[in-house]
């Protein structure tokens, strides 16, 4: 894999110069090394054409405990054009490709509203535009960031109208290589921008385990190096890909909420009803903790408490008296035994004391120790 990257860096675009950072800004939150995870809930379509529903995913996604609640901002004739790409689409007829996106459609005057309403909840607000218009009309908004779906990575006049907002952008990478990644990353900074996250993605409804990849966030994260997150497509209500990702080093995590699976959106079986989504963030933040340490491998110490590995070390084990012993006797593996708590000669040290003499005698199941051996 090192040959493979330098050889990688070798073919980059020479205009790729950008110097490599740790963090990035967002509203208040600072995304990347030694930072929480932030969390984003996406809504997709789920909120299935219906502005209430929208509110109430955006309470939902605040009482999970998400720091963001993110949308799309698309129009159907602008996103896709009339081919027919699907007959159907989890068993309902599709026709032109335009007609799939009716459904997911966010009318752009619900804006304004969202954004106040997740303002008042303390949630950040957030959304992927599909088009110009809706660009313009987030940036009016003032959104904090922008997010970028896999499928626009190699749409350069987009991402470079994105670009030019001087906002963070996210961008996924699903169904993309290294070079194509690296080439979105030259056209937004060739906008002026260098504030990106990449996120890892795998742009399948679901995908299956074995196609999660996780080790490209490291890949990512090692390459570029520039914060790295997760976007999840994996199989509701499983949330384990995730943790991985944090654990490989995600800084950023995405994953689709619900308030009702079977609420037949084009996203709503492909994502996690609140509950679910509750304990997702809840795991993360168990695993942050858990990655919070510096890695050394050392005894716990925690000053002045009981509940620490030091204070454990009572339970190892010393050299017992096997069976009741004399002054005089020889000590050798047949007479000792190893037990817990500690208290006594060390195992490590009994072969100093091996073949020596008693001085004193010790009863059967009693600790020896050097005293044992000294007139």
């Amino acid at each position: 894999m090192g040959k493979e990257r330098k050889e990688f860096f070798k073919s980059l675009p020479k205009e790729l110069t950008y110097k490599p950072y740790d963090n990035v800004t967002i509203g208040k939150y600072i995304i990347g090394k030694n930072r929480p995870v932030f969390i984003i809930a996406e809504a997709g379509s789920n909120h299935r054409g219906n502005i209430n529903n929208a509110f109430k995913l955006i309470n939902k996604a605040k009482e999970a405990k998400a720091d963001a609640i993110k949308f799309q901002h698309l129009t159907h004739n602008k996103i896709a054009a009339d081919n027919i790409v699907y007959d159907t689409w989890n068993g309902k007829p599709v026709g032109a490709l335009s007609n799939f996106f009716k459904s997911a459609e966010l009318p752009y005057e619900w804006t304004p509203k969202l954004i106040a309403y997740a303002r008042k909840k303390g949630i950040m607000f957030l959304s992927t535009p599909f088009d110009k218009e809706a660009v313009n009309i987030l940036n009016k908004s003032k959104v904090d960031a922008f997010k970028i779906g896999s499928y626009e990575l190699t749409d350069d006049i987009l991402l470079s109208c994105i670009a030019k907002t001087k906002k963070p952008i996210i961008l996924s990478t699903g169904m993309a290589d290294m070079e194509e990644i690296a080439h979105a990353i030259k056209t937004i900074q060739q906008a002026g921008n260098k504030q990106i996250i990449l996120l890892h993605c795998v742009s399948m409804y679901p995908p299956a385990f074995t196609d999660l990849n996780l080790r490209a966030v490291s890949t990512l994260r090692q390459s570029f190096k520039i914060p790295i997150g997760y976007s999840d497509h994996s199989k509701p209500p499983y949330i384990a890909p995730s943790i991985v990702a944090v654990a490989l080093g995600a800084s950023v995590i995405e994953k689709h909420l619900t308030d009702n699976q079977s609420g037949g959106s084009n996203d709503d079986s492909n994502s996690i009803d609140v509950e679910n989504f509750k304990l997702f963030v809840q795991e993360i933040r168990h695993a942050e903790m858990a990655l919070s340490q510096n890695g050394i491998k050392q005894p716990v110490i925690n000053a002045g408490h009981k509940n620490d590995e030091i204070f454990d070390r009572w339970s190892r084990r010393s050299v017992y008296a096997a069976v009741d012993l004399k002054p005089g006797d020889i000590i050798s593996e047949k007479n000792i035994i190893t037990l817990r708590p500690w208290g006594g000669i060390e195992p490590k040290n009994f072969y100093l004391f091996q073949g020596q003499k008693l001085r004193k005698g010790v009863k059967a199941r009693k600790p020896l120790t050097i005293k044992h051996f000294q007139i």
